[in-house]
């Protein structure tokens, strides 16, 4: 009893001591926890990947190939160690011979898959938001060239950059453990299941090459927001406040103001207006319109209506309205019948509110403030500039600020999802090894 009341006594002379070796040891038994329960999670993934591997091709088949475009520089540059360590293993496990394209810099994505040489079955991206964005493009871009090659090539992402909206919107993870969403993305890839998805199709007015195009999967931003947002590795001593930490000091950004003419229209689920459209783009353009005309006729043909008979005459109606604003962006929303939603932030705002507008623009939640909003189509946007070098974001990529066009264009890409049909079928745990129980397998565990 005596030793027991001299450590309690100790303890309490030494308190300061005492507090800092608890929290070490606390520290160091949660991280070693981590590490052990990833080990055993990633071992359990790729036991079930390894099986599915292991099982013979046909005689006229060939393993799979992928190419990954990997940017090394995106979430601090951790984005290499992590494709190596959770998502490189369950691919060469699955039997793909993979290649993998490191970009070198800002638009290497682009470039890479504009002259890629060789035949692939899949673009796998690792990387955020913003390489996603140049992979498309270089890959629409492309298609004018070699159509035959890119008319069913798919692309998986795998969301290893800093923002990840689009692999989030996809995949829906179901918590926020990095590791998972990274398998959950590996094995979505290797379930082979992928759907159409629209893109924004953005046209530079003033470019005199009107064929370089940037294409877009997530949202076009400008304004003091954005202003703020591209400041806030400046404040990275603040750890995981500094995103907070970039709205705090940004106080001088609420004065920030923007004007612009919108002409938009209304949003149109297929028509023969749009029909026509196509077709006549199609004949100015033997590659990427055809492409999209085929896309279109597809999705056609799959519902069984024949959208060249269709009449709506809203659809070419065209609205132009002036706004003045202090923030704008253009998201696209992913419905039955995609649009452009068009979010325009009042003109001034108080401090308060800015801090809290932006912060929760970063994680992802709804807007605190009342915003008008516009559902459209086809934008076009007039800026109103008075001084040059004003930058926006296109999939957090900066742009410089011109008159451009947005066009929405449905079921332009594929791209790997997971297969929820699977989780349905749970009865088929203990049957033979094939791949209909590799797929019920992930299903039951959804890898999370």
């Amino acid at each position: 009893m005596a030793k027991v009341f001299g450590v309690f006594k100790t303890i309490r002379n030494n308190w300061k001591k005492s507090v800092f070796f608890t929290a070490v040891l606390s520290y160091g038994a949660n991280f070693a926890n981590e590490k052990y329960e990833t080990h055993m999670f990633m071992s359990q993934c790729c036991k079930i990947v390894s099986a599915y591997g292991n099982m013979p091709l046909p005689v006229d088949k060939k393993p799979k190939k992928v190419t990954v475009i990997l940017n090394p520089a995106a979430n601090k540059r951790n984005s290499k160690s992590d494709f190596e360590k959770y998502c490189a293993p369950l691919l060469y496990l699955a039997g793909y011979s993979v290649t993998v394209l490191t970009t070198e810099r800002e638009g290497g994505a682009r470039s890479l898959v504009e002259n890629l040489i060789g035949e692939t079955d899949a673009l796998i991206v690792a990387g955020g938001d913003g390489t996603l964005s140049e992979v498309v493009t270089g890959l629409l871009r492309r298609l004018k060239g070699d159509i035959s090659l890119t008319e069913h090539l798919p692309i998986g992402i795998l969301p290893l950059g800093h923002t990840n909206n689009v692999a989030r919107q996809l995949l829906q993870p179901q918590d926020d453990n990095h590791v998972h969403f990274l398998t959950n993305a590996t094995m979505a890839i290797i379930n082979e299941v992928n759907s159409a998805h629209p893109v924004v199709k953005i046209e530079n007015l003033e470019s005199q090459n009107p064929e370089k195009c940037v294409y877009a999967l997530n949202s076009i931003e400008w304004g003091a927001l954005r202003e703020a947002k591209v400041t806030r590795d400046q404040y990275w001593y603040f750890g995981k406040l500094r995103d907070l930490a970039a709205f705090v000091f940004g106080n001088k950004l609420i004065h920030y103001t923007l004007e612009a003419d919108l002409e938009y229209s209304p949003p149109c689920s297929g028509c023969s207006n749009c029909y026509k459209k196509i077709n006549s783009a199609m004949n100015k353009s033997s590659g990427l319109f055809s492409w999209i005309s085929w896309a279109f006729s597809f999705n056609r043909n799959s519902g069984g209506i024949d959208y060249s008979k269709v009449i709506n005459p809203e659809c070419s109606n065209y609205s132009k309205v002036p706004i003045k604003t202090f923030n704008v962006n253009i998201n696209l929303d992913v419905k039955q019948t995609p649009v452009l939603q068009i979010n325009v932030c009042p003109e001034n705002i108080s401090y308060s509110e800015f801090v809290k507008e932006g912060y929760s623009k970063f994680r992802n939640e709804n807007s605190k403030i009342q915003n008008f909003i516009i559902e459209a189509k086809d934008v076009t946007v007039t800026p109103h500039i008075d001084e040059e070098n004003k930058w926006l974001s296109i999939d957090n990529e900066d742009y410089e600020v011109k008159p451009m066009r947005l066009s929405l264009l449905p079921n332009a890409v594929y791209l790997f999802k997971p297969d929820n049909s699977i989780n349905k079928k749970k009865n088929d745990q203990e049957s033979s090894l094939s791949l209909d129980k590799f797929k019920n397998h992930i299903g039951l565990k959804q890898f999370v």
